[in-house]
């Protein structure tokens, strides 16, 4: 019996023996040293530089070309040096154009690099969003199965409790053996529950730690806190009626900025079909010796149109339509959604509260109950079975209240990452 309090003791003390980190600590941990941060980051760059490539063609083009060749054939060698063939060729030529006119294709293509840039921002925002929500929620998982851990330790101590009674009965000759054993076995039982629950509070620190951008091997990280402090959600309640009446979330922001940039899309196909005005400058240089060169140079205004390219502007802009009304029914289903998931939300921390303090009185009652019934049986009054009924009643009901609690957490996770921005 000393041993195993002993053990009980030091199972209590493991979670001292980690340090501790708070909930925003975690985050912001995350936020520094997972590489999920730097996976997100990556994501965004890609449409940054899908931005660069699209405007590139509005920006002035200089291309620099040179050549050296050398020549000969089998003519006889003319007396007149000027009538002989060069041996050798070297030339040089820069050609700069600027574009001036594409159908309204520049001014929407700057317009369309600013919303993707912006869409990459927004990427890199929900990026750190989904990772506050992952640590959040992976924090509570850590709490909540440290909570259960002290019911488990708090159901062996009854049982083991229940197990010295028996034998106080037995040896008072108030029960039989069967008692005893029966007692033991439930003692066993709580043992085998609580090593369970050790085991699953082990899996969610390590879950936890590895949220947050931490080995698996390293140090681990305990949370400190208590699933029971729970902010105002009344003011949470409120920010997120705010949030929705101005449609004000980034998954939305989102949407409207794609639904935005199919638009210019489509736009831009349609100018394809147009004309192109360009300003085109050449400057050559060419000659046998590099200190004989003749130079040139032209500028002037050319115009490209493309009258037949094989339907590929109509299949262009048909591909570009499809995409735009796709977008535009993909805002709208945002919008609703926020909407639905706003009223869940509320909906849940109504009834939450309303239940959690239904499962606070019944844990009260139960409690009282088995405290009883522990009496009754030490009177001899009822049979361990019996009481057995009231301690796993007593134990039900702390663990309800502790999933509800854990529930609650939820909701409120829930309504911080619609929140974030």
């Amino acid at each position: 019996m000393i041993k195993k309090n002993f053990l009980i003791l030091l199972l209590c003390l493991i979670p001292a023996i980690s340090s501790a980190i708070t909930r925003e600590a975690s985050v912001e941990y995350a936020l520094e040293k997972s590489e999920a941060i730097r996976i997100s980051t990556e994501s965004a760059n890609v449409l940054r530089g899908e931005s660069r490539q699209a405007t590139a063609f509005t920006k002035p083009q200089v291309s620099l070309s040179g050549a050296y060749t050398e020549m000969g054939d089998n003519k006889p060698e003319s007396p007149v040096p000027y009538l002989n063939s060069p041996d050798r060729n070297i030339a040089g030529e820069v050609t700069a154009t600027q574009l001036l006119y594409a159908g309204g294709r520049i001014w929407r293509t700057l317009e369309l690099g600013h919303k993707l840039n912006q869409q990459a921002d927004i990427r890199e925002t929900s990026g750190k969003r989904d990772i506050r929500k992952q640590v959040r929620m992976a924090f509570d998982a850590v709490l909540y199965q440290d909570a259960a851990i002290a019911i488990l330790r708090d159901r062996l101590s009854q049982r083991q409790a229940e197990l010295e009674d028996a034998n106080d009965l037995r040896d008072a000759g108030m029960v039989t053996p069967l008692d005893v054993r029966q007692a033991k076995l439930n003692v066993n039982f709580a043992e085998n529950e609580l090593k369970s629950g050790e085991a699953a509070y082990q899996e969610a620190m390590i879950d936890f730690n590895l949220a947050i951008g931490r080995s698996g091997d390293d140090e681990l990280l305990a949370p400190e806190g208590d699933l029971r402090n729970v902010p105002n959600l009344n003011a949470v309640l409120t920010s997120l009626d705010t949030a929705l009446s101005e449609q004000d979330f980034l998954d939305v922001e989102s949407a409207k900025t794609a639904a935005e940039a199919a638009l210019l899309n489509y736009k831009i196909a349609h100018g394809q079909g147009l004309p192109e005005v360009l300003f085109v400058s050449t400057g050559k240089s060419d000659g046998e010796e590099t200190d004989e060169m003749d130079e040139s140079w032209t500028a002037g205004i050319q115009v490209r149109w493309d009258v037949f390219d094989g339907g590929l502007v109509r299949a262009k802009k048909a591909s570009a339509r499809a995409e735009m009304r796709q977008a535009t029914d993909n805002l709208s289903r945002t919008q609703k959604g926020m909407a639905g998931e706003v009223e869940k939300i509320r909906v849940n921390i109504r009834s939450l509260e309303e239940r959690i303090m239904l499962q606070q009185e019944a844990v009260e009652l139960s409690q009282k109950n088995y405290e009883d019934a522990r009496g009754h049986y030490r009177a001899g009054t009822i049979t361990l079975t019996r009481l057995g009924e009231f301690s796993l009643s007593y134990a039900e009901a702390r663990f309800n209240l502790l999933r509800l609690f854990f529930l609650q957490r939820e909701q409120l996770i829930s309504a911080e990452a619609l929140l974030e921005k």
